[in-house]
């Protein structure tokens, strides 16, 4: 076996396909039968994607199946109907407000609309305070005192295997709900 371990590295499948194509044209252009490229060698790429796939079991079905873009808040049980939950990242422009009604999942910016201040918890009500000038949110994120003007922006949320990811790259509507696995 070479020094790189190809066993345990799962390509995207466009690479290892890419890799395949351009090994077989050449062997096609070289007059050579498409059964035969790749072979004696055990740690061709198209080996390696069969190994990879056989020893890997449902973690491949999971990278192909289980994607999801944006932040990772939390398993869906972190979330119970009725309860909201503000979520500090890495990056304070990613905090977030996660929670569950009967209709699903939602979540919405952090970052108050009037000045930028990152709010406060939310109450158990739902309700939410920014500390830095007294607006105040409804749980869904709408005004229910200034000096903030517009409501708090929704995000897309994605279920996956159990784990709740909110994209705050892609806003939704309001009324948005993802229903749970």
């Amino acid at each position: 076996m070479s020094s790189l371990d190809v066993k345990r590295i799962v390509l995207p499948v466009t690479s290892t396909v890419a890799e395949i194509d351009r090994r077989c044209a050449l062997c096609a252009f070289a007059g050579a039968l498409l059964v035969g490229c790749g072979s004696g060698d055990d740690s061709t790429a198209m080996d390696a994607g069969t190994e990879a796939s056989n020893e890997g079991g449902d973690a491949d079905d999971e990278t192909v199946t289980c994607a999801p873009p944006g932040i990772n808040v939390g398993a869906e049980t972190d979330f119970p109907t009725g309860t909201w939950k503000l979520v500090s990242n890495s990056k304070a422009e990613n905090d977030v407000i996660v929670s569950q009604d009967a209709n699903g999942f939602f979540a919405f910016t952090a970052i108050c609309t009037h000045a930028g201040c990152i709010v406060n918890p939310p109450a158990t009500n739902g309700s939410i305070l920014c500390p830095c000038h007294g607006s105040r949110f409804d749980g869904n994120g709408n005004v229910t005192n200034g000096p903030a003007q517009k409501p708090l922006q929704h995000f897309a949320i994605v279920i996956c295997s159990g784990s709740v990811y909110v994209d705050p790259s892609t806003a939704v509507s309001e009324t948005t709900r993802t229903p749970p696995q």
